[in-house]
């Protein structure tokens, strides 16, 4: 498997975000070319303070995850799988049930298909029932998920259960190597240059990616790029526009700030400031 998580990791709308309504873990070393993190609730619902279930602003991240919602009570578990999207949305804290915690695994999008058992053609704004894509999937993981296990505890297990479903067979080396050239260019390459540093036809790679990742090459170079930027928003103490300008091939900074909306769906210093709150 090419480790592109070496060069690449996505991050959220609130990066600094870390109590018992949301918590990142780290996937072992075998896993982190698959794997962008596990995503937990440390606790049910009912047990969370009004400050921890504020709602949360969900961006595009190129990633795809499962989602488990767990009824511990109920011995209930209920599967959700969300393909790659371009859209942002709030989560609101109302809508979920304060009996209910969650044990989600977020994956890079370009490894699902080494898990999944279908194609990734109609994946792309999609949220479905987890078995449409991962048969036996949430019959494999139900006894794991409500078992009443430390959390550490309930993420070995998963991580050995993955670790087994693993198909290497159905990697796409043309497919990863153009995901390579896009990831090395921070979102800026286009299709004509892919294809050259492939050596596949514009058309054919559109239907590899397609299959293999759920959405087109420019649309995976958009949100890399998107996400790249955010980044360097939040990451780099001495951002400046006009460097970002000229490092993202935008035409001017209006051209940024509009596609940076687009995704964000506020505008630079509003998404800054909303990120912060968490820190």
């Amino acid at each position: 498997m090419f480790t592109l998580n070496s060069i690449y990791r996505p991050i959220t709308a609130q990066p600094f975000l870390n109590d018992e309504s949301y918590t990142e873990l780290q996937p072992c070393e075998a896993l982190k070319p698959y794997i962008c993190c596990f995503w937990v609730t440390q606790k049910p619902h009912s047990g969370l303070t009004s400050t921890e279930m504020k709602d949360k602003l969900v961006i595009p991240d190129t990633c795809m995850d499962i989602i488990f919602n767990i009824n511990m009570d109920k011995n209930e578990l209920e599967g959700l799988f969300a393909g790659i999207s371009d859209t942002t949305f709030m989560d609101k804290a109302k809508n979920v049930s304060p009996l209910m915690s969650c044990f989600a695994i977020r994956f890079y999008s370009w490894a699902v298909p080494l898990f999944s058992d279908e194609s990734m053609k109609y994946v792309f704004n999609s949220f479905v029932d987890v078995e449409t894509y991962f048969t036996n999937l949430k019959h494999d993981l139900h006894g794991i998920l409500t078992g009443n296990l430390l959390i550490p505890d309930t993420v070995d297990k998963v991580e050995k259960y993955l670790l087994k479903r693993i198909d290497s067979g159905r990697q796409n080396n043309n497919v990863m190597n153009a995901v390579y050239k896009v990831l090395k260019s921070k979102g800026t390459s286009n299709i004509s240059e892919l294809a050259g540093f492939t050596a596949v036809s514009q058309r054919q790679l559109e239907r590899l990616f397609l299959e293999y990742v759920g959405v087109s090459p420019k649309k995976l170079s958009g949100l890399i790029r998107y996400q790249y930027l955010w980044q360097d928003i939040m990451l780099d103490r001495k951002f400046n526009i006009q460097d970002a300008v000229c490092k993202y091939g935008y035409t001017d900074q209006a051209h940024l700030l509009n596609d940076f909306r687009k995704y964000h769906t506020m505008s630079l210093m509003d998404a800054r400031r909303f990120a912060y709150k968490t820190r």
